[in-house]
């Protein structure tokens, strides 16, 4: 049997297939033991079995085959398959699918003439290589049509792509038809000189600089208030147009808000104009900002851009009452102002004749004091939970302002004051400052502050701690408490003009300062949402971006559900809607409502959950992305350039034959032969299974035949 297994061995190899073991190869002879022991004992233990010599002989070989194969199946042997196989090269070519091409003359070539050729190319190719055909562009395709349409070209990313499909295979040469024009990614050049394989290039497009006005760029805020004028820059270009006029305008609804005559003094002006308009009205504006056409412009697409700016009537107001007239309130005011977020009014509070419940955040400058302990104002703030900066000093009444029960509790113990210098708190964690601001802080000369116990009560959170001299005190400068729904912020020292003078002196603007008063007042007169249904989604979108929304909803306690159904319409400008579901997540909502057209966009939401009806409303805009029309002359350079790096050569589109020709004569292009192994559990055969059940069927047949069981 030993002498079996080894030819057996012998004609697996012979077949590329080997059996592999994690046990010495002795080991298989106790499989051979076990059977024959076996087999003995059943068949040669008693002579009065009934069988005749031959018989037994022939039982006796089926039960120790069996029991031995059994036995090396406990070993878990592996069956090891060698195979070969040849793979020819291949030839990989990737056509650039962008709008760009289409900037020439003769379009109808690139739509028919050349596409035959291409097609007619890999065809004949076929014989020698394995071609395979791509397009890329906004992406890396196999399936997408050669249509010269898509906005956006990334041309690195072809390398990486054939960098993750096709590692370690046989790349025969790649073929990169294009005009040499990328506006994603990196530079190709750099991409293209990791490789190893060669990049023939086919270079498409014009390299006749042609006229044409190019509206290259807009730049503005995503964001206004209303009545504010808000900065446009507009970047031009002119090509091939010296001494010729056109007039760059900017529109809104037909309306012509601002307009320039500009003359082109050279054959490649670029110029720059800086405006101001005015918002004045509430909601998503779309502008419109283009450059008339001059004569024999080779493109129009590119004379206009659309922009859109989201004009808030939403600035959070804040009011600063004061004692009596102090420094610190216009040093205050100055830093405020300078953020469009708020609105400041300012006043001493004697003369205030508003109501608190106008204004979303309160600056009280030493106040409660003895002269005006203000009960009103401070009463209306607490019934409308409005939140209050207090900013201490020597006119403040502490016992009166420690009565308001703001976390704070400050027992004076002379009417002196003490002066007090910042150290920041490292553990704070309500907001961030910048790393100017905080490195500032070692330098602010100090403020006055009451001599006095302090005690924090309740989640209190402190920005700065006073410092006395070199002693570091556990007394707040500024603190924060948030009891409720209300915010409370303390100052517990007077002086802060001082800090914005000298913020001046040393860093010669007031930014670091009025980043500290802003990131203060920011955090205190933060709203937060406590709405049970709220949808989210960007504001912006460009064309060849999906439009992504998501939604949560909340029962009374807060708590995240997504049973109920949520529908969602999308309308356009006509009017036109689009019905949605929103898919769920794990405890929320999220809608992938595709690709729109460039325009304005509003969405209603529906929900019913308890019992009660809830709805949300919003809008978007899809913005036009016409990147391939800022350059229009080809650049052939750096088409040649990847082809002589990577030892290849740049054609062009009718030289298809000596593209061809050139390819084939590579010495490099060849067959290559790959071995590869499989394993595969002996176990797992089914002829082991078959093998076994004939066996014994075989056995248990000439048993029965011979009167046996």
């Amino acid at each position: 049997m030993a002498i079996c297994l080894i030819v057996g061995q012998v004609a697996l190899r012979m077949m590329n297939v080997n059996l592999v073991f994690d046990y010495p190869v002795w080991v298989l002879l106790l499989c051979l033991l076990c059977g024959l022991v076996y087999s003995g004992m059943l068949y040669y233990k008693s002579s009065r079995s009934g069988f005749s010599l031959a018989t037994k002989r022939i039982l006796a070989v089926f039960r120790f085959i069996t029991i031995s194969i059994l036995a090396l199946l406990l070993l878990s042997p592996l069956v090891e398959r060698k195979s070969q196989y040849v793979e020819e090269p291949l030839l990989i070519f990737v056509q650039d699918n962008s709008a760009s091409l289409l900037l020439v003359q003769d379009t109808s070539y690139y739509r028919s003439d050349y596409l035959a050729g291409l097609y007619g190319f890999l065809e004949k190719m076929s014989d020698a290589t394995d071609p395979r055909l791509y397009t890329f562009g906004e992406s890396f395709s196999a399936e997408r049509a050669i249509d010269f349409s898509e906005q956006v070209t990334h041309m690195s990313e072809v390398f990486y792509e054939l960098d993750m499909r096709y590692s370690n295979r046989n790349i025969g040469a790649v073929v990169m038809a294009g005009d040499g024009l990328y506006n994603k990614g990196a530079n190709p050049l750099y991409a293209a000189g990791r490789v190893h394989y060669p990049v023939y290039t086919i270079a498409m497009g014009d390299t006749l600089p042609r006229r044409d006005l190019i509206l290259k760029r807009v730049n503005h805020n995503e964001i206004t208030y209303l009545g504010n004028r808000f900065p446009v820059e507009i970047d031009i270009e002119a090509l091939q147009s010296e001494g010729l006029n056109s007039r760059l305008s900017i529109r809104r609804n037909g309306d012509e808000l601002f307009g320039k005559n500009i003359t082109f003094a050279s054959g490649h002006h670029v110029e720059t104009i800086s405006l101001h308009l005015e918002a004045d009205e509430a909601g998503m504006q779309r502008y419109r900002a283009s450059l008339d056409p001059v004569e024999g412009e080779v493109s129009l697409d590119n004379n206009y851009r659309d922009f859109f700016i989201d004009v808030i009537d939403g600035r959070q107001r804040v009011l600063i009452l004061a004692n009596s007239p102090h420094p610190d309130a216009g040093a205050i005011r100055e830093s405020l102002v300078q953020n469009d977020h708020f609105e400041i009014d300012v006043s001493l509070v004697d003369q205030f004749q508003g109501s608190v419940e106008a204004y979303d955040l309160l600056i009280l400058h030493q106040i409660p004091s003895v002269t005006h302990p203000s009960p009103a104002i401070l009463s209306q703030a607490e019934e409308e939970s409005t939140p209050i900066l207090f900013v201490l000093g020597k006119q403040t009444d502490l016992e009166a302002f420690n009565r308001l029960s703001h976390g704070l509790d400050l027992q004076a113990r002379s009417e002196a004051l003490e002066e007090t210098l910042p150290a920041y708190n490292q553990a704070f964690s309500l907001f961030s400052l910048q790393e100017a601001t905080r490195s500032l802080l070692d330098y602010l000369p100090p403020l006055y502050s009451p001599f006095g116990t302090y005690a924090l009560s309740g989640e209190a959170q402190v920005l700065l701690y006073q410092q006395i001299g070199q002693v570091m005190t556990e007394r707040p400068l500024v603190v924060f408490f948030s009891p409720g729904d209300r915010r409370t912020g303390v100052i517990t020292g007077e002086g802060l003009w001082r800090w914005r003078l000298h913020t001046f002196m040393r860093r010669e603007g007031h930014h670091a300062f009025d980043d500290l008063i802003s990131r203060m007042i920011q955090y205190l007169a933060l709203k937060e949402d406590r709405r049970l249904f709220r949808i989210q989604t960007a504001p912006l979108v460009y064309e060849n971006e999906a439009v992504l929304l998501e939604a949560e909803l909340y029962n009374p306690a807060y708590e995240l559900i997504n049973e109920p159904e949520i529908r969602l319409e999308i309308f356009n400008e006509d009017g036109i809607s689009f019905p949605y579901v929103m898919g769920r997540t794990a405890n929320a909502y999220r809608l992938d409502a595709g690709i729109f057209e460039p325009g304005l966009y509003t969405w209603e939401a529906q929900v019913q959950a308890g019992g009660e009806r809830y709805s949300e409303q919003g809008m978007f805009t899809v913005s036009p992305l016409d990147l391939e029309g800022l350059r229009t002359t080809a650049d052939h350079r750096l088409l040649f350039q990847i082809a002589e790096n990577t030892g290849a050569g740049m054609f062009f589109p009718d030289q298809w034959d000596d593209l061809r020709a050139d390819i084939l004569a590579r010495e490099d292009l060849s067959p290559r032969m790959y071995a590869q192994k499989d394993f595969t559990e002996l176990i797992n055969l089914r002829a082991i299974f078959f093998i076994a059940l004939l066996l014994l069927t075989l056995e248990w047949l000439i048993r029965k035949r011979s009167g046996s069981y």
